[in-house]
């Protein structure tokens, strides 16, 4: 970890310090805390979906190096863990302070992202306590290690269980769950969709089959002690799989259904009308309907909903972004550099037109390009 000091986007560790029976972490300071904060204090709880754009740009660009130069997985990737270092001049007042240009080196283009001063930040990836560094875990089934923040569990690590494996997919997803965060503003989703709980008869079929050997290392997941030591279940996952159902909709198609189907067929049975028209419907799927209808991401009322989704369409690409980076089948989610690459950040790439103001602070990171300039 010592290397991360050479890259910008990555919060440098230091060693650790070990006192009696206390073992202190210490990292490197970023003054402006993490960006689920930056966001919850901003006007209105949001923030200028350019600012959206360049910080996404950032995260994905962190999460590219530190896979692409460590190998390394995160396995909680969220807003909480991407900490706000200041790229202003300190010696310089606010007032008088110009515009930061943040120039980023990817392949054959430079990528601009032009911040006025007030919104002049370098995101860095950062809380390395559950990462792994290890390649030969790629393709790995999942292990305990791997469930962090119970609500961002990415939907095959539920739908799979035992078969579904380690790899870079989480921290897509959670990059996904970072963009959405972005644009609703406010709070994480979990907390947007907090009224809405897994239905009672999904919620008996998923815990038989999780608790099934197939699915058991959900079942570890969940088990825990209450305040007496009396061991009882985490009921987080029931509702995580479900909102992402309700926020994202259930995928027509439905990867592993094949040999790893009993989830799909708990979803369908309950979720979707009947294929028999004289099949009695479930009762779950009346709750479904109401729950996409206020917080589905596609139509949903909810204002804050709402409000993302029109500020996704605004911009070209966004909204596929999003959907191909919170994909249900790991092996169809966007990269990293899927993301830089993508149309939604094509506006960021230099050419002859863009504009630099006079007194400009740039700071130039081309490590990754191809350019021969």
């Amino acid at each position: 970890l010592k290397l991360f000091v050479s890259f910008h986007c990555l919060v440098t560790p230091y060693p650790c310090v070990i006192l009696l029976s206390y073992q202190y972490i210490r990292m490197e300071l970023c003054e402006n805390g993490d960006v689920e904060e930056y966001i919850r204090n901003r006007p209105d709880k949001m923030i200028d979906p350019m600012d959206c754009r360049n910080l996404l740009f950032q995260m994905a660009f962190a999460l590219h190096v530190a896979g692409d130069r460590f190998g390394l997985k995160h396995y909680d990737v969220k807003l909480l863990n991407f900490l706000l270092q200041s790229a202003k001049d300190p010696s310089i007042t606010d007032n008088e302070h110009p515009h930061v240009v943040l120039r980023y080196g990817v392949g054959s283009h430079i990528f601009r992202l032009r911040m006025h001063p007030s919104t002049a930040h370098i995101a860095k990836l950062a809380d390395y306590g559950t990462s792994v560094m290890r390649s030969d875990t790629d393709g790995q089934p999942v292990s305990l290690g791997q469930y962090t923040t119970l609500e961002n569990t990415p939907p095959d690590f539920l739908i799979l269980g035992n078969t579904a494996e380690q790899g870079y997919g989480h921290d897509c997803f959670g990059l996904g769950l970072c963009m959405l965060h972005l644009f609703t503003g406010h709070a994480p989703y979990e907390e947007i969709l907090d009224e809405v709980v897994c239905p009672p008869n999904l919620k008996g079929r998923l815990q038989k089959i999780w608790m099934q050997k197939s699915h058991d290392v959900i079942y570890s997941v969940m088990l825990d002690n209450d305040e007496d030591g009396t061991e009882v279940g985490d009921q987080t996952l029931f509702d995580t799989l479900y909102r992402f159902l309700v926020l994202f909709g259930i995928p027509k198609d439905q990867f592993g259904a094949k040999k790893n189907g009993k989830v799909w067929h708990a979803i369908n049975s309950t979720l979707l009308p009947p294929k028999r028209s004289r099949s009695k419907q479930c009762p779950d799927m009346d709750v479904f309907i109401k729950d996409t209808k206020k917080f589905s991401l596609a139509a949903g009322t909810d204002r804050r909903i709402a409000e993302a989704r029109r500020r996704l369409q605004k911009i070209n690409g966004a909204m596929g972004l999003l959907l191909s980076l919170v994909s249900f089948d790991p092996k169809t989610r966007a990269t990293p550099l899927d993301v830089i690459n993508s149309t939604f950040m094509a506006d960021l790439i230099e050419d002859e037109t863009s504009y630099y103001g006079e007194g400009d602070i740039v700071k130039s990171y081309t490590a990754y390009s191809t350019r021969g300039d």
